[in-house]
């Protein structure tokens, strides 16, 4: 990494390293373990900072053991301390996409651009610019153990002006006697909201324009130029008004019927949740499910329908080698279910994408497996991101009349009910009209069993499949058959001792396992692995440190991004 940032034409320069938890600096009790320069080496400090290759390779033959340091004269970088720091960070000041570190605590945002250094500028919050300034480098080790680790392998970003406005902002206790509503950094951000605002309202683009000029002259320290006002005016004028809702009595209402692909599991226009533990059947149960649909079979307990087009999106599984043969072992149509030709997460502009594809090929039903590495910027611990994000879903079941099944796994936490086992925000269920969770079978059968933890109208019996016999080495795929349905008591089953469900994993174990066998064919782009593996119930720092376990070799590819493979046997 040293050599990629020299590359770059950024200095860096050594620092103390951590070995068996101490400084290298020999110290006791050092007052800046692993952060402080090696002054054999670099006497000057952050000053002889360098991107000289013969430098860098002499310092590390002489300390192989050193952590180092990126100069930031002519950088900019935002250190969120803490994951409240980081929330208020982004929430505040939206920053685009960039270079990204993770620390053993937060996180480091890297721009191009200067910026007045300044410590403690918000809570737990450091500004690292300018010459006499610089930060931990990825690949160091903190006194902690933990690794600092590229989080977002970006090119390095110019530094936006509202990011920039920060360093000019009073610290948090001052805040309060502020009397500018409208900070400089915010003016276009805030002045375009409040225009939105008056334009679903159906104000006209003179009325919009004449609140903006009075807004600005009375709440902002430093005006804009009216030529911005104006602009500003212009464009969200050209914007539809929003249309408002009206209240209408019940009696005016007309009646519907709901359109059931399975009753009482699955019904159009709606979204559903299908939860549990990786490599229990889930994807299976999706493929069985499609299979079904595509051939317009009977569904257990389910009425008579024609064959209907399915889409199957799986960011988990080859789709020649596996999702394929899965189907042709359970008789599906494959003409009629649909796979993404590669990846793609659902910003806005993909969901529009989404709901045309939908549109134009009709399916019943549609899969988002895992729905996690769909989500694009959009925390998936948190109730209104998420409620926003699957939201959509809804307005695209409903005015599609497709039922869109969206699947998670498990994670670790014992939960004091079934359905809150899923991983990520409650509103996962609260957005969903059905809800199912599956594990294995445990009366020594191959298969898993199918729960019916929430619906909104009729609550199904739990259903046992059957999982057959195939030979993997030929790359054969297993038959799903339904077995029968029981009554089995969702929260009873899964609050029984873990050991009659089977050993716990190891988290390190587990993602040592998924490294194993995402890397076994060539590297892997580390940001994809990261996207799946969080996906997983894998968090990052597992990751990375089951990475170090397991001697992954980290280089960057010719195309800029950073990728892990699996060092050569021998």
């Amino acid at each position: 990494m040293m050599q990629w940032f020299a590359g770059q034409e950024i200095p860096v320069l050594p620092i103390h390293g951590i070995v068996d938890g101490c400084c290298t600096c020999g110290v006791d009790k050092c007052t800046s373990p692993g952060k402080h320069p090696i002054s054999s080496l670099v006497s000057h400090g952050v000053k002889d900072a360098t991107i000289d290759l013969k430098t860098i390779r002499r310092w590390h033959r002489k300390y192989p053991n050193m952590n180092y340091a990126i100069a930031t004269k002519g950088l900019a970088v935002i250190d969120c301390d803490s994951k409240a720091a980081l929330q208020a960070f982004r929430s505040s000041y939206r920053p685009p996409p960039t270079f990204t570190v993770k620390t053993a605590r937060g996180f480091h945002y890297y721009y191009r651009g200067e910026m007045h250094a300044r410590n403690g500028v918000r809570s737990k919050l450091d500004i690292k610019s300018g010459p006499g300034s610089y930060v931990v480098g990825p690949g160091s080790r903190h006194a902690s153990g933990a690794i600092y680790a590229v989080w977002e392998d970006e090119p390095i970003a110019d530094l936006p002006d509202n990011v920039a406005s920060i360093a000019a902002e009073p610290p948090e206790d001052k805040t309060a006697n502020n009397t500018s509503l409208i900070p400089k950094g915010q003016r276009n951000t805030i002045l375009t909201g409040w225009a939105g605002y008056l334009r679903r309202l159906g104000a006209p683009s003179k009325a919009i324009l004449d609140t903006l000029r009075a807004a600005n002259d009375a709440l902002s320290d430093d005006p804009l130029p009216d030529s911005e006002l104006r602009s500003i005016a212009r464009s969200i004028s050209k914007k539809p008004g929003k249309e408002w809702p009206t209240l209408v009595p019940f009696s005016e209402v007309p009646e519907e019927e709901l359109d059931w692909i399975w009753y009482p599991y699955i019904c159009a226009g709606t979204v559903g949740l299908l939860d549990g533990d990786p490599g229990e059947g889930k994807s299976q149960l999706c493929v069985w499910v499609c299979a079904r649909v595509s051939q317009g079979d009977l569904l257990p307990n389910g009425d008579p329908m024609p064959p209907a087009n399915c889409f199957l999106f799986n960011f988990e599984d080859l789709p020649g080698a596996v999702i394929r043969k899965r189907l042709e072992a359970n008789g599906a149509d494959l003409s009629r279910v649909f796979i993404q030709s590669r990846r793609f997460q659902l910003t806005q502009e993909m969901v529009d994408w989404l709901e045309a594809q939908i549109a134009k090929h009709k399916p019943r039903l549609v899969f988002l497996d895992p729905i996690q590495a769909f989500m694009s910027g959009v925390d998936a611990s948190n109730n209104i991101e998420v409620r926003g994000f699957m939201e959509k879903l809804v307005e695209i079941a409903e005015r599609q009349r497709c039922a869109i099944i969206t699947v998670r796994h498990f994670g670790k936490g014992p939960q004091d009910r079934a359905m809150k086992k899923g991983i990520g925000a409650t509103d996962f269920v609260g957005i969903a009209r059905s809800q199912w969770g599956l594990a294995r079978r445990r009366d020594g059968v191959r298969g898993f069993i199918v729960f019916h933890f929430k619906a909104n109208s009729e609550k199904g019996q739990a259903m046992l499949f059957t999982m057959g016999d195939a030979d993997g080495r030929k790359g054969e795929q297993p038959k799903i058959t339904f077995d029968r349905f029981e009554d089995i008591d969702a929260d009873t089953f899964f609050s029984e001792p873990l050991a009659k469900r089977g050993p716990v994993q190891n988290e390190q174990e587990d993602a040592k396992g998924y490294l194993a066998e995402r890397l076994t064919d060539g590297p892997k782009p580390v940001k994809a692995l990261k996207t799946d593996a969080e996906a997983r119930g894998i968090g990052s720092s597992t990751l990375n440190r089951a990475a170090d376990a397991l001697g992954v070799i980290k280089a960057k590819g010719e195309d800029g991004r950073w990728y892990w493979s699996i060092p050569p046997e021998g």
